[in-house]
């Protein structure tokens, strides 16, 4: 397969199906915000990551849907410049893909999908108190890229508190990989469990003198 984007002749579905299949696995954001009426709504978004720890920033991606409309997480940051982000483990896997059906603005995914909201300590979005890690955070920048179905919108913002179940954590009291079972989305409708974790480690350099010695 080659694709000649430059060309501009390639419909963005195809293009998008074809880069969610392969990247991935991809960490899932469940965002939680509060509306301007007061309805609490909750998403997933697996275009998401840290961008950076000196300040604590994160990201994540609410496209624009292909009726061309805003979804309704976009516009609850916008309007109140807050939001709440839960980790997904196995065990809130299946809550969380029904929080992706289209419900209207007036409904929230709280109660269709059985998640449990619980206050937060800095903003007016909840937590999801099933989640093992959930994070508070304040509106920084909301980037536009694109226009029309398809396009996207890059929402960073600021951590102000981060709430961690001491169930995941290791004697150290660092995040224990084998206690939090998170899952990454691929293409399609699949998805994945980190099940196995193993560890890498990142080469010194230069090298010990002996190992440079032989």
């Amino acid at each position: 397969m080659y694709l000649d984007l430059a060309a501009g002749t390639h419909d963005w579905r195809d293009v998008y199906k074809v880069c969610i299949g392969f990247i991935n696995p991809r960490p899932i954001a469940l965002v939680s915000t509060v509306s301007k009426a007061g309805v609490l709504n909750l998403a997933p978004y697996s275009f998401y990551n840290m961008v950076c720890g000196n300040p604590p920033v994160v990201l994540f991606c609410p496209t624009v849907r292909r009726t061309g409309g805003s979804k309704d997480t976009l516009r609850n940051v916008r309007d109140t410049g807050e939001f709440v982000i839960a980790t997904v483990t196995a065990d809130i896997a299946h809550p969380m893909s029904r929080c992706a059906a289209e419900l209207p603005p007036e409904l929230s995914e709280f109660e269709f999908s059985g998640l449990t909201p619980a206050p937060a300590t800095k903003v007016a979005a909840r937590l999801v108190r099933e989640s093992p890690v959930n994070m508070e955070c304040r509106l920084r920048q909301i980037v536009t890229v694109g226009e029309g179905p398809g396009s996207g919108n890059v929402v960073f913002g600021d951590i102000l508190a981060i709430h961690v179940a001491d169930g995941v954590l290791d004697p150290r009291g660092q995040i224990d990989p084998f206690r939090l079972p998170t899952v990454g989305r691929l293409g399609g409708a699949y998805y994945c469990n980190v099940t196995e974790p193993y560890e890498m480690k990142i080469p010194d350099w230069p090298p010990p003198r002996a190992q440079r010695d032989g």
